[in-house]
């Protein structure tokens, strides 16, 4: 499996068994209750393309809560915000974050707080 697809799956595995946060890998239907978790974009720059054996990887997590949770989406954010990873085949290390709370009126009659985690690891390739 490619590093961003075990990183992918471990951020989601975490939010969704460890954490217990509602957690989808796009944005769920209207009727989705909030708040809740988007494991999004991921971005990949190998070092060694052929082998996969380290790189960074970027990885975007938006938390939505409704217009009494801004308190709730900044403490979610930051449980995210863990030095290192392990997956099957790798070790993901946080080397940067960057933490964004916007407001949002994009549903119609609703106010929200969508909080933008962007994520900076290091990888390499570590158990077999």
């Amino acid at each position: 499996m490619n590093p961003e697809q075990e990183l992918f799956d471990r951020l989601y595995y975490y939010s969704q068994n460890e954490l217990n946060y509602d957690t989808y890998d796009q944005l769920p239907r209207s009727n989705a209750e909030y708040p809740f978790i988007e494991i999004a974009e991921t971005q990949n720059n190998s070092i060694d393309a052929k082998n996969a054996l380290s790189g960074e990887i970027t990885q975007t997590i938006n938390v939505w809560g409704n217009q009494d949770m801004r308190f709730l989406v900044a403490e979610m954010m930051d449980k995210f915000l863990l030095d290192r990873l392990e997956s099957d085949h790798y070790i993901f290390d946080l080397m940067q974050s960057q933490k964004r709370i916007l407001p949002d009126s994009s549903v119609p009659n609703t106010r929200l707080f969508h909080g933008v985690l962007t994520l900076e690891f290091n990888y390499m390739k570590g158990r077999n």
